[in-house]
């Protein structure tokens, strides 16, 4: 509730610059009042920039140095949400996210990039909203729903399944989007795709293009930076939204019940 009154007494301009980075999952620097911004894996992140002053004057965040602390920010949209209206998408340019205090990950003991990317979640211990509690790899049907394409990757967190859709966009002209928006339809409570990193300049691109696609507009958008052995780095440039899809959809509601007997059962 701290965060519905902390947004609620900002500014006009900077209440729709906070609503939108909540409602569509991303940090942009619209003012140029951002140098950069960092992340970690339960959505708290550290604003660097002239942002910085106006939003510690308001009342939100925590300064640490020369950055603010937002913390698990990307949550508070439950709280907010009132308060803020619609946004639009066309013109937004998502910032990439690192991971705050990354250091280089060795995967190759546990099989592959994907397996590694676990590990590193479970030594985080929290991911997007909760706990992590376990994973599940390539995966065709959960709780009696079949899926008609593979779910690369499942993360249970404490009351939540979220898909991930790893595609390597280096050896295919696919960007992912059909199949990460599929996981959506699947019933999954959040989605993510990821892809290896190429640069910023693309990744910022693809991110661009999510926001003004409404079928994948919730996904979210990790990179992963690796070479033959490490996982180098991890940018993130979009957050998983909550799939909206149950509230619409009485199908959906049926299949996301469905698979997520697996967590009432554990």
């Amino acid at each position: 509730m701290q965060y519905q009154h902390a947004v609620a007494r900002l500014p006009e301009d900077l209440r729709t610059m906070v609503c939108r980075w909540l409602r569509l999952g991303v940090v942009d620097n619209e003012g140029g009042l951002i140098k950069s911004v960092y992340a970690t894996l339960d959505g708290s992140i550290i604003l660097v920039g002239d942002v910085v002053k106006k939003l510690e004057e308001n009342g939100v965040g925590l300064r640490i140095s020369n950055g603010l602390y937002l913390q698990e920010f990307f949550n508070w949209v439950p709280w907010v949400n009132g308060l803020c209206e619609e946004v639009e998408v066309e013109e937004v340019e998502p910032m990439g996210m690192r991971l705050l205090g990354f250091s280089p990950f060795p995967y190759l003991e546990y099989g592959d990039v994907m397996s590694g990317y676990v590990e590193v979640i479970k030594a985080y211990g929290k991911y997007i909203s909760g706990s992590y509690s376990d994973a599940l790899y390539r995966i065709w049907g959960l709780g009696g729903v079949r899926f008609d394409e593979q779910v690369d990757l499942v993360i249970i967190v404490d009351y939540e399944l979220i898909a991930h859709h790893f595609l390597d966009i280096r050896r295919t002209e696919h960007r992912g989007f059909t199949v990460s928006a599929k996981y959506l339809s699947f019933g999954f409570d959040r989605s993510i795709l990821v892809h290896p990193f190429v640069s910023d300049v693309i990744h910022r691109e693809i991110a661009k293009s999510m926001l003004n696609r409404s079928d994948v507009r919730p996904v979210g958008y990790f990179t992963v930076n690796y070479d033959e052995s490490e996982i180098l780095d991890i940018v993130i440039y979009k957050w998983p939204l909550i799939n909206p899809l149950p509230l619409i959809s009485r199908t959906v509601a049926e299949r996301n019940i469905r698979i997520k007997d697996l967590i009432r059962h554990k």
